[in-house]
């Protein structure tokens, strides 16, 4: 799905006391979320942000990013964990390293 599509929806590790169901996952669901996924975390990023749709592609995708570094970092959640969830968001998947497990080309390279 498109990152202006997708909402990122988290629990950091941390709040393991506030909503246990959650910590320390992620999901990234479509928006709209017709079965109110998101509600079950206690965070969101993405497409439940009303800036998101006025940042350029570039800026967007710095927010990606950033957003990626936050629930790692930040909040504790595992990377493989986050990566996995991100996989579903087209632009994450079209910018990783094409090495990386679940990558794709935008426009695959021709072949000779």
């Amino acid at each position: 799905m498109k990152q202006l599509d997708a909402i990122i929806a988290w629990t950091p590790a941390r709040w393991a006391e506030l909503r246990p169901e959650t910590a320390g996952q992620v999901a990234v669901v479509p928006l709209p979320d017709q079965e109110g996924v998101a509600r079950r975390y206690m965070m969101r990023a993405g497409a439940s942000s009303s800036a998101l749709q006025a940042l350029s592609e570039e800026a967007r995708i710095a927010r990606l990013f950033i957003d990626f570094q936050t629930l790692v970092v930040r909040d504790g959640l595992d990377p493989q964990a986050v990566h996995r969830a991100f996989l579903a968001i087209d632009e994450y998947r079209f910018r990783i390293a094409p090495d990386t497990e679940g990558a794709e080309f935008e426009d695959p390279p021709e072949e000779d």
